[in-house]
């Protein structure tokens, strides 16, 4: 009846509390009324010795700053309960930036033995008190905020066991960037109690541990490093070589990044310390391999590509200083802050894909092979790199876990991570040094097959310029040639006549090098043709012009030829030319077009009559040229006074060439001798004045 009663006319929750005891009801009773404090209670342990112990359970919480707060015999019963293995932002403070505090009461029993707490990574600075008293700090607290870029472990003392006590952290958490999510903030682990030594020990093994996992990447940097060296040593022997110069930028760089990781770890650098290493260096990692690749393919010598080259570094680097300036002051950052933050991280985000428009372009332009790997090495680099950088941006807003499986790809061996970044930079760097040593070797055997082509030219340039002329009766002829580089535009040639004459010509072709080394040795064949059939200089310079025409390309030729006899008889014809000095006197000789310009030049003969030790000076405008350091010109007094002293021809070469030597420089003086004197035959020594040209 009973039990049919109570189970029929009695309410449930009222027949289940029938069921305990009176002494049972008062314990639940005070459990539920004490459930705050149960949750933060005072964390009791025995000394761990030589081991550790986590300080578990939950901790007492409080947003807002207050050094009130540090006091033991503040109350607190009322702050909110908080794990203290995860951050804030994983619990219920999602996207909180500023300070925080937690408090936990600690009591160990022990027998005496030195005892201190590990205090794993924080977000970001804090200070840590001990029954009031602060015992140490991390980073430093606003208003002047100091963080570290990547978080370390730090153990502070507590004295000798037994201790009993509030410990407390007044914790600050930087403003979130544009690629921070929201579960930031605080504890990310739960704090260690044991012997400092040990605890110094666990404090540094994560470090040990990612020093160990980075050894690879580290060995491989240290590599890049020296490979980027030797290019810039390569660059300072060979100036005109920019490919070295870029290579080298690019390579050092990429290994000081790699090494970016173990001074992070080992020595911790500060927040700003760290985005200025990283921006700055990356930059001109980036800016570097757009040169390379321009230089690679071609583009660098074009105007557009320069142009839009220069553009968009000067806007990459303006967007970087921007950022760095706005983050180091990031602890005062507003809204306007996190949008400038935004933006110039969206610029230098998306400008390397650059490197994309640069391949494309050049594979479209220059279809060639030997280029395809850089091609393919670069494109997978850009695409990669700019995917990883925009995973991570704005995640706090879109929510987007993509970065985390990207950052985890790449290839595990043992104990060692090769992470896809870390496989695709070394993809490049050793596709980039296989190219551009191929490149140089190509480029070698090229210059070396053009310099063999210079030399078998200038061996017949000595053939075409004497070297010794016989003896002229009642002459002497001396003459210098020091051209300005290897092959050399200037020209002259003494040809002895039947009648104990001479004809002597000297010019000079526009223009240096192998091109104007060419265009004299067929002057000089056309002159030794045409002396067989004329010995008249005007006559001679209308065959030469005709010879010429349409054989100089853009190009022309100076010429002055004089006949004379050994009777001091002379006729002179010029075209262009500079007028020889007679005696220190500018001769008057008829004046026309150089060679090569009109097919019907017109070239008229100038008699005249050379006196006994009268002295006709020959010379190309290398020397009237001859410029000195602050830009004076040698010019034609200087030349005119050393002709009238009667300097030679070697004297009046050495002074050009002591001012200043820029172009071929030419001298040839003809004197006729007294009746009694003998002839003195001209001498040239063409080998000694290139070699010390």
């Amino acid at each position: 009846m009973v039990c049919r009663t109570a189970s029929f006319h009695s309410p449930f929750w009222i027949s289940s509390l029938r069921m305990f005891s009176r002494a049972q009801l008062l314990t639940l009773l005070a459990c539920l009324l004490l459930l705050p404090t149960a949750l933060a209670q005072t964390f009791q342990t025995q000394d761990p010795g030589p081991g550790s112990v986590a300080v578990g359970g939950k901790w007492q919480f409080h947003t807002g700053d207050n050094l009130v707060w540090r006091n033991p015999s503040y109350d607190s019963s009322s702050w909110e309960q908080l794990s203290g293995d995860k951050t804030w932002g994983e619990q219920t403070h999602r996207g909180y930036t500023g300070s925080a505090w937690y408090r936990k009461r600690i009591e160990v029993t022990g027998r005496g033995s030195s005892l201190a707490i590990l205090i794993p990574p924080v977000d970001d600075a804090y200070e840590i008190y001990w029954n009031g008293r602060k015992i140490g700090s991390y980073g430093s607290l606003p208003m002047h905020a100091v963080w570290w870029g990547v978080g370390h472990s730090a153990v502070y003392d507590l004295g000798t066991t037994p201790v009993s006590g509030l410990l407390t952290l007044r914790v600050w958490k930087a403003p979130l960037a544009s690629n921070d999510p929201w579960e930031l903030g605080g504890l990310h682990a739960a704090p260690v109690l044991g012997n400092p030594s040990v605890l110094a020990m666990q404090a540094m093994a994560p470090r040990y541990l990612q020093e160990h996992r980075q050894l690879p990447q580290l060995l491989i940097g240290a590599v890049v490093l020296v490979a980027g060296l030797l290019a810039l040593l390569l660059f300072l022997r060979e100036r005109n070589q920019w490919l070295f110069l870029w290579m080298g930028i690019y390579l050092l760089a990429e290994g000081l990044l790699s090494f970016r990781v173990l001074d992070v770890i080992r020595y911790g650098l500060h927040f700003t310390t760290v985005q200025l290493y990283l921006q700055f260096v990356g930059s001109f990692q980036d800016i570097s391999l757009w040169l390379l690749l321009l230089t690679l393919f071609g583009f660098s010598r074009e105007r557009r590509w320069r142009r839009w080259t220069v553009t968009l570094a000067t806007l990459y680097l303006t967007a970087q200083a921007v950022d760095v300036t706005v983050l180091y002051n990031w602890q005062y950052v507003g809204l306007g802050m996190q949008w400038t933050d935004a933006i110039t991280t969206a610029i230098y985000t998306l400008t390397p894909l650059y490197i994309l428009f640069i391949v494309g372009f050049g594979l479209a332009r220059r279809k060639q092979m030997e280029l395809w790997p850089v091609a393919i090495a670069a494109f997978l680099y850009g695409v990669w790199n700019s995917v990883y950088q925009l995973s991570g941006q704005g995640q706090r807003f879109t929510h987007s876990t993509l970065a985390v499986p990207l950052a985890a790809w790449g290839i595990h061996v043992g104990s060692y991570t090769f992470s896809a970044t870390f496989l695709l930079d070394t993809l490049l760097f050793v596709v980039l040094l296989v190219t551009v040593t191929r490149q140089q070797f190509l480029e070698r055997r090229r210059q070396a097959q053009v310099e063999m082509e210079i030399k078998s030219a200038r061996e017949v340039q000595q053939v075409l310029v004497p070297q010794e002329v016989p003896a002229i009766p009642g002459y002497s002829i001396a003459s210098i040639y020091k051209p300005a580089t290897e092959l050399g535009g200037d020209f002259y040639q003494v040809i002895p006549l039947p009648d104990s004459g001479a004809l002597v010509v000297l010019g000079d072709v526009s223009g240096k090098g192998l091109k104007a080394a060419m265009v004299v040795s067929l002057i000089v064949g056309t002159l030794r043709t045409l002396v067989d059939y004329t010995q008249e200089p005007a006559e001679i310079l209308r065959g030469l012009n005709r010879r010429l025409i349409g054989r100089i390309s853009a190009g022309f030729a100076t010429c002055v030829v004089l006949r004379v006899g050994a009777n001091g008889d002379a006729v002179i014809a010029n075209a262009g030319h500079l007028a020889p000095y007679r005696d220190g006197q500018e001769l008057p000789v008829g004046g026309s077009l150089p060679l090569g310009i009109v097919p019907d030049a017109e070239y008229d003969d100038v008699a005249f009559h050379m006196q006994e030790s009268e002295t006709l000076t020959f010379y190309t405008d290398g020397i009237v040229e001859a410029r000195n350091p602050q830009g004076q010109l040698f010019g034609f007094d200087r030349v005119q006074e050393l002709s009238r002293a009667g300097s030679s021809a070697v004297q009046i070469v050495d002074e050009a060439s002591a001012f200043g030597q820029e172009d071929d420089i030419t001298v040839l003086t003809l004197t006729r001798l007294a009746a009694s004197e003998p002839a003195r035959a001209a001498t040239v020594s063409l080998t000694t004045q290139i070699a010390t040209g």
